[in-house]
């Protein structure tokens, strides 16, 4: 699986402080099975989702926190018949350098490999307003503290428990593993499914209940991921699609007609001032 750096989420090449950001929509803005270099604060508001944690999924709807450490695998998808909202908090451990004594035990919130809490409208709008302060907030003073607070909020709810995860069979992480190193390829799912030693069948309908997509669709969005950065970079529509996997310059259009809504060139001229960090 490919480790995301900070700059892959427009933060450079150091990045020390925290963000919030939102998003609105039928669609998540990551889809694939991912891991990056930072702190994530999920805080779902709206939408059937599908989340995946390691090797454990869960199905949510309506309101849940969804924390992930450095390096944690995971993957948000949601139903596009039921509006999905969120808002998140990422921060780095530099970023709380002169931290509390208590620090550890705040982020044992997190868990070992991610957590996943249920949460009430009345808890979701309290977590909500904290990060709506952190947002505004200004001083780097005003923002450590308020990521205290918010942090000892949801240790109050993490205490409170989390319901079981349920475990993926070992095949689908394999595939996911698989995927996101091999996207550049030529995948055969019958090929595949015989390297995992399963039938082919079993492998699509087991990855659809548990991704909510297709392996032929969320390979397309492993490839598109890729392409963007080296269309942002200058790369040629011909160079891009050998690079990721398409069979051709037409090909890559075309997944980014079906799935962006425009070509590439109308992608990449966009206004991209807000980076874009997770699911």
């Amino acid at each position: 699986m490919r480790y995301n750096t900070l700059h892959d989420h427009g933060f450079g090449s150091v990045w020390t402080d925290i963000y919030v950001n939102r998003r609105q929509g039928y669609y998540t803005s990551v889809n694939d099975y991912h891991k990056h270099t930072f702190y994530e604060v999920n805080l779902i508001l709206s939408g059937n989702v599908k989340i995946l944690l390691g090797d454990h999924f869960e199905d949510r709807t309506g309101c849940c926190l969804v924390l992930t450490r450095p390096g944690t695998p995971h993957y948000i998808t949601c139903r596009p018949d039921t509006l999905y909202s969120r808002l998140y908090l990422v921060f780095t451990d530099a970023f709380m350098a002169d931290r509390l004594p208590e620090w550890e035990q705040l982020l044992s919130s997190f868990g070992q490999d991610g957590r996943i809490l249920p949460l009430t409208e009345t808890q979701a709008d309290m977590l909500r307003g904290l990060m709506e302060q952190i947002e505004q907030e200004r001083s780097p003073l005003g923002k450590r503290l308020l990521s205290y607070y918010i942090l000892c909020r949801i240790r109050e709810l993490s205490d409170a428990g989390a319901p079981p995860k349920h475990k993926m069979p070992p095949y689908i992480v394999q595939t996911l593993l698989y995927l996101e190193q091999h996207y550049a390829e030529h995948i055969v799912a019958a090929e595949l499914a015989s390297r995992l030693y399963i039938g082919r069948t079993t492998l699509m309908t087991a990855f659809k209940a548990h991704t909510g997509r297709t392996l032929g669709e969320y390979l397309t969005l492993c490839r598109l991921k890729r392409a963007v950065p080296l269309l942002y970079a200058g790369k040629t529509l011909e160079d891009t699609a050998e690079q990721c996997g398409f069979s051709d310059s037409s090909g890559l259009i075309r997944a980014f007609r079906r799935h962006y809504g425009m070509t590439p060139r109308e992608y990449v001229q966009q206004d991209t001032d807000t980076p874009t960090i997770s699911p």
